[in-house]
């Protein structure tokens, strides 16, 4: 049993395990309130790193193919949304998509006392058939894309952002990202679920600012003055 409290207490005086419930995506591009895009996201990752490697053969006598690496690689993330009665996000993602374009969706704002908003938007005509598809400059649609992992800290501390946590651990700066593509969104009659969006964004590089929390700072699940248990380890206080 000494063992495992001196385990609990060792794990504890880190603030505990990370879980993956806690996290912070947010995107430096003008388009009004954050919220919408930070509450709504379901699911991240922080991306991973990868080199790719040559070989190198005769380095000593009797030494077989060296393995070296010489450039590295990003590879894309993928970031789901759920989305409001608006399609709020949606429209976001498929507007900064189109920018990369230089194309425009219709908008058309619909008075919620007329019963007719359906059949309106119905009738509808397309865009000229006859229309061009230029691409915009990357400087005008890239963008840096924030995926910060933090943990649950103590309910004293003032949060960093909106309530979702106080101790930052790790934060990931995708430089140049932009949506290059949306995948389909599924509908059918069958049980009803939360409409949910994913995007896929491509990035030149990331920058990865690493947060090292003091002793003092760092909340101990364990140090409440009771016998530390296995279920406190993931329940936190």
């Amino acid at each position: 049993m000494s063992g495992i409290k001196n385990l609990m207490s060792k794990i504890g005086s880190y603030g505990g395990m990370s879980r993956t419930t806690t996290y912070l995506v947010q995107f430096d591009r003008n388009f009004g309130t954050k919220e919408p895009l930070t509450l709504m996201c379901d699911e991240a990752q922080l991306p991973n790193v990868q080199s790719a490697t040559a070989q190198m053969a005769g380095r000593f006598l009797g030494e077989g193919p060296y393995q070296y690496p010489h450039t590295r690689l990003y590879t894309d993330v993928s970031l789901g949304f759920l989305c409001d009665a608006n399609l709020t996000q949606l429209k976001f993602f498929q507007t900064w998509y189109d920018s990369i374009f230089l194309d425009n969706a219709k908008t058309e704002v619909l008075d919620q006392s007329r019963t007719d908003g359906v059949e309106r938007l119905m009738q509808i005509a397309p865009k000229q058939r006859e229309r061009k598809t230029r691409l915009a400059y990357p400087e005008s649609y890239t963008c840096t894309t924030r995926i910060t992992k933090v943990e649950l800290g103590p309910h004293t501390r003032t949060p960093i952002a909106h309530g979702y946590g106080d101790r930052p651990s790790i934060s990931y700066l995708l430089e140049g990202s932009y949506p290059y593509a949306i995948d389909a969104v599924p509908l059918s009659y069958g049980a009803s679920q939360v409409t949910r969006v994913t995007v896929n964004f491509h990035y030149v590089r990331h920058t990865i600012v690493y947060v090292e929390q003091g002793k003092s700072a760092l909340y101990n699940p364990f140090n409440d003055g009771r016998t530390p248990t296995g279920a406190s380890l993931t329940t936190g206080p």
